[in-house]
């Protein structure tokens, strides 16, 4: 039964035995002589108990289009709580049955302050009440209003999904972001709970605001709920977009952080087509990683995303064969030993040497840790120790590489795509 529903067999309980069951002026005023009237008896006049009864049989009969001017004629003669309290709920009911929102707010605002409403249907109606309030507030983008209201309506009882929604886009226009993200969780995990399964969008929403919080352990944890939910290429690209932003720069920070992106939607399989295969192996050789160029260019064409006819796949392509030939072999590289060469073998594949290698280089110290632990963390990833990639990713504290390294780790709870 959903909340409408039972909001309105609240307004029958209410009414009870109660429903227009007066007997006329004069049988009243006979059965007065005899003894007081029934406790639950509703005390109505003549003037009210016509428009009252038709009311009450048009909307027992699901006749809206009748009940309508019955009601409004009985509201304009009810003149005690006792009649207020029934025209009260049979516009409720009315308003319930053809689904007007707006139109349910004067009726509960009067059930929930009437004597005659049974005790177990005033929280319903209250709850009912601010939630209503709040999506009037919405409409008049009445933030504070918004949160005031939808919080007594959860609070009350209120089961509906625009609660943390509406609590959501107020807390984020209000400035509250880690209040909004909160909500937004609510409204998935509200979603899950019904069965369905809630929007990207809603994901969307709140990465960005714990992202600017600067919470770090937040960002994971919305990240990897994101992708974990929707895990699709389109996913990947959107959160690498989000939180690579350092890597449009020009800079060798920039550079580095972009080519660690491109290892990222290659380890999770969200390489998606020509372009990224042709733009990653150009990053590769530009950047002196002749190695990894070729290794890129030729899974590309071995999955057919990168035509073995594109002109600027083959002409990355010659000039990092060349490049190779030219640079010393990986052997030397792994016996000179320092950060930079450990790139080359992290880029030739060679991820044993270069682990050692870039373990040497952080105990001497003298090189830029964020940037080793986060290629340290690629090479150990590669290796298959998650636990030590884990450790060194949440090792990058500081500087251009944190969302970089944050990415990653995200990528060792999710599975590849397929």
């Amino acid at each position: 039964m959903n909340f409408a529903s039972k909001l309105a067999l609240a307004a029958v309980l209410s009414l009870g035995a109660t429903a227009l069951t007066v007997a006329p002026a004069a049988a009243q005023k006979k059965k007065d002589d005899k003894n007081a009237p029934a406790a639950n008896q509703l005390q109505v006049s003549d003037e009210f108990r016509k428009p009252a009864a038709a009311a009450e049989a048009a909307v027992k009969a699901k006749d809206w289009a009748t009940a309508e001017p019955q009601i409004t004629a009985a509201e304009a003669a009810a003149k005690n709580d006792d009649e207020k309290f029934f025209a009260a709920s049979m516009r409720l009911q009315l308003e319930l049955g053809r689904g007007n929102e707006a139109g349910q707010i004067a009726p509960l605002q009067v059930l929930v302050a009437s004597p005659r409403s049974a005790p177990d249907a005033v929280g319903p109606y209250n709850a009912r009440l601010n939630f209503l309030l709040g999506k009037a507030a919405a409409s008049q983008k009445k933030h504070a209003d918004v949160i005031n209201y939808m919080t007594k309506a959860r609070q009350l009882g209120e089961k509906n999904v625009d609660i943390p929604l509406m609590l959501a886009n107020s807390y984020a226009a209000t400035g509250k972001n880690a209040e909004a993200a909160a909500e937004a969780r609510n409204a998935i995990e509200f979603a899950k709970s019904t069965g369905q399964k809630a929007p990207e969008a809603w994901y969307q929403f709140a990465i960005p605001k714990v992202t600017a919080s600067g919470n770090r352990e937040s960002t994971y944890d919305w990240l990897a709920y994101y992708l974990k939910d929707y895990p699709a290429v389109k996913n990947w690209r959107w959160a690498i977009e989000v939180l690579g932003q350092g890597a449009k720069g020009s800079d060798r920070a920039a550079k580095t952080e972009r080519i660690d992106l491109y290892r990222l939607r290659r380890i999770t399989n969200s390489l998606a087509d020509r372009g990224d295969y042709a733009d990653y192996a150009y990053a590769a050789q530009s950047s002196g990683l002749p190695w990894e160029a070729i290794s890129v260019i030729e899974e590309g064409r071995k999955n057919g995303k990168l035509p073995t006819t594109d002109p600027d796949g083959n002409r990355t392509y010659t000039a990092a064969q060349a490049g190779v030939k030219s640079s010393p072999p990986l052997d030397a590289l792994a016996k000179q030993g320092g950060a930079g060469n450990a790139d080359a073998l992290l880029a030739a594949g060679d991820n044993a040497r270069a682990l050692a290698l870039y373990d040497a280089a952080l105990a001497k110290g003298g090189a830029d840790a964020n940037e080793i632990n986060l290629h340290r963390g690629i090479a150990l990833q590669r290796l298959g120790r998650k636990e030590e990639a884990k450790a060194a990713f949440q090792a990058v504290k500081t500087g251009p590489y944190v969302n970089v390294a944050l990415l990653w780790q995200v990528s060792l709870d999710t599975p590849p795509l397929s």
